[in-house]
């Protein structure tokens, strides 16, 4: 619905529309581009601009929204967040849409820290997806294996 609103400008009384759904004049599709592209800037403000109407809010619980949000504002292990169970919530829900930054994150600790080969899987997932700091690591550990390999010959 379309409210009338007047404002005063210069001495003139002014008619102007406010609009309550934002999305009236731009297709859905465009608002969804917008969408992905606040969701890799920040949390924060995709949850903002969510709360601003129905469509946001469905277009921010979409799994390629969570696949490409940001994860900036949490950094380093879960576990830090445990008394916090809307940051759990974030987290285990990036993990559940394959945030490449969630995945990178969970083949870090299972590899350096548990020593677990098996998490380089999830680091080359990470890295297809485009996530640097994972391609960094798969490519460095791929260099150490061939210099191991040498010495070995």
């Amino acid at each position: 619905m379309n409210s009338k609103y007047f404002t005063t400008v210069g001495g003139k009384r002014r008619k102007h529309i406010h609009l309550e759904m934002p999305q009236a004049f731009i297709p859905e599709l465009a608002w969804f581009k917008v969408m992905l592209y606040v969701a890799t800037q920040s949390s924060e403000d995709l949850f903002r601009m969510a709360s601003v109407c129905p469509l946001f809010q469905t277009l921010a619980n979409t799994p390629q929204v969570w696949n490409t949000i940001s994860m900036a504002k949490y950094p380093d292990h879960p576990s830090w967040y445990h008394d916090n169970p809307a940051v759990q919530l974030f987290l285990q829900q990036c993990r559940a849409c394959e945030n490449p930054e969630s995945i990178f994150r969970e083949a870090f600790e299972v590899f350096f820290m548990q020593g677990n080969v098996e998490a380089l899987y999830g680091m080359r997932i990470a890295a297809t997806a485009g996530h640097m700091e994972a391609a960094y690591y798969v490519d460095f550990l791929a260099c150490l294996e061939l210099v191991s390999q040498k010495r070995m010959h």
